[in-house]
């Protein structure tokens, strides 16, 4: 990762304290100096990994940490990885819910959610750890 990491935080996130570790790892990005003005994508693919990390990854162990990292790569886009204490996956057998049987499923929707907000997925560390890219659209006064 060609990344200057900005901020590093591990955090033991309970499912009902989901918003809170939402609403202060917003706080780091927002002081990034690649950040842009609407960071709602940023947010929504944040909260949808972090329920993932919390419920899959931890199995809401309240033992086991997440540990965020963010920064700007030298392109200037937001990285932001985080990682979980859990046993990883294979995401290529993560089922499409977009599929027949699964477009009524109340589950599984993240990964796919995610990938539409974000620029890119990478999954490292035998799925425990998930990398997200977004392009920062800079303000014509920033440019």
């Amino acid at each position: 990762m060609n990344c200057v990491v900005e901020f590093h935080s591990a955090m033991r996130i309970r499912i009902d304290g989901l918003d809170r570790a939402v609403e202060h790892i917003m706080e780091l990005v927002r002081r990034l100096p690649c950040t842009s003005v609407d960071l709602d994508d940023v947010e929504l693919g944040l909260t949808e990994a972090l329920a993932n990390v919390v419920v899959h990854g931890n199995r809401q162990d309240p033992c086991k940490s997440v540990e965020i990292c963010g920064g700007c790569e030298r392109s200037g886009d937001l990285l932001l990885a985080i990682t979980d204490e859990g046993d990883g996956f294979d995401h290529n057998l993560v089922s499409d819910p977009t599929a027949g049987d699964n477009l009524l499923s109340k589950h599984g929707r993240g990964i796919l959610l995610i990938s539409r907000l974000m620029d890119s997925l990478e999954f490292r560390l035998s799925g425990r750890q998930l990398v997200m890219r977004k392009r920062v659209i800079r303000s014509p006064e920033s440019a």
